[in-house]
């Protein structure tokens, strides 16, 4: 008896032993962030920040992979994933907004915005209503806001005032709302991927393009054009979001666990964002670009019957007065 006891409890030892490794492997968490950002970005830095702090916290419990520059999609794919909950995390612009909400596309509209408080003014205010409506209709959840900066022309010609616009070949991304007002200008933009831009600038293809000088700098654009020119027609934002199914599957510890690194990681991102704009204009002065800065009230006033011709037949009312008595 005591023999068939021994051998009993040796088995079952034995067991214990192959099964442990196994429970502590079937308890790993692997999350995947799909980010429309490149390496080395602030975005990148930002979520690399998130990911470090996540493994620490969580005695590599959790892992955290970062798939960056689009390698699992473009922006409104990587939309649809969060929202399908295909995909945990996703880093973004605003292409969604304009995209799935553009009654509620007044964040990125050129010249609504006049700095960077009114950046903030927006998102900590009627933005925050406006990712309620998205986590609403779609179950994406906006988790944080990074300042990109303010967006920039760049051209091979100088453009020194509104009236310079006229005729220039000018990359658009596809948003309605941006070709209006650049048409209304005089430009005349097309939409062409943006992974096909350097080379359509270098060719000639186009003559100009516009984005944050970070943008600017990380791909390399002054490469292929002259002139950096200080517009800084929209102050873009990078958004960090969630699947809401997969969130509201989670234990509330990691939520907490995850909220919290989320929030820190972010935070990381806005304070190298935080006056880069001046930095990388600097640099990308040092790499041969010359800066211009031209007269922004000409160019607002010139957007203005646009934008009021905006509110009036695309944009949520109610909304837009809000957005209107926040920036006040």
């Amino acid at each position: 008896m005591k023999k068939r006891t021994c051998v009993l409890m040796t088995v079952l030892l034995c067991g214990l032993l192959v099964l442990a490794p196994l429970a502590a492997f079937a308890q790993k968490t692997t999350i995947n962030v799909a980010s429309t950002f490149p390496p080395d970005s602030p975005q990148d830095k930002g979520l690399n920040k998130f990911k470090q702090l996540v493994e620490e916290r969580s005695g590599g419990r959790i892992e955290v992979l970062i798939h960056a520059s689009g390698a699992m999609g473009d922006e409104r794919s990587t939309f649809e994933m969060l929202s399908s909950g295909s995909v945990e995390y996703g880093a973004v612009g605003t292409n969604d907004i304009s995209t799935f909400f553009p009654k509620y596309f007044i964040c990125e509209v050129p010249y609504v915005f006049g700095c960077q408080d009114d950046f903030w003014k927006f998102w900590n205010g009627p933005g925050k209503e406006l990712s309620d409506i998205i986590e609403k209709e779609r179950a994406v959840r906006t988790e944080g806001v990074i300042f990109r900066g303010a967006r920039y022309l760049t051209a091979k010609r100088p453009i020194r005032s509104v009236e310079d616009v006229k005729g220039l070949k000018m990359r658009l991304p596809s948003v309605k709302s941006w070709f209006k007002v650049w048409e209304s200008f005089g430009a005349l933009p097309s939409t062409i991927a943006f992974s096909e831009v350097y080379m359509a600038l270098k060719t000639g293809l186009v003559e100009a393009q516009e984005n944050p000088p970070e943008t600017i700098l990380t791909y390399k654009f002054y490469e292929a054009q002259k002139y950096l020119i200080a517009t800084e027609h929209v102050y873009s934002a990078a958004r960090i979001l969630s699947s809401a199914a997969w969130w509201n599957s989670l234990k509330k510890e990691d939520q907490d666990l995850l909220s919290q690194a989320m929030t820190e990681g972010i935070a990381f991102a806005n304070s190298i964002t935080k006056d880069g704009d001046a930095q990388f204009v600097k640099q990308l002065q040092e790499k041969g670009m010359t800066l211009i800065t031209v007269d922004k009230s000409a160019f607002k006033q010139k957007a203005q019957p646009v934008i009021d011709q905006m509110a009036q037949d695309e944009w949520d009312p109610a909304f837009y007065e809000k957005v209107k008595a926040a920036l006040k």
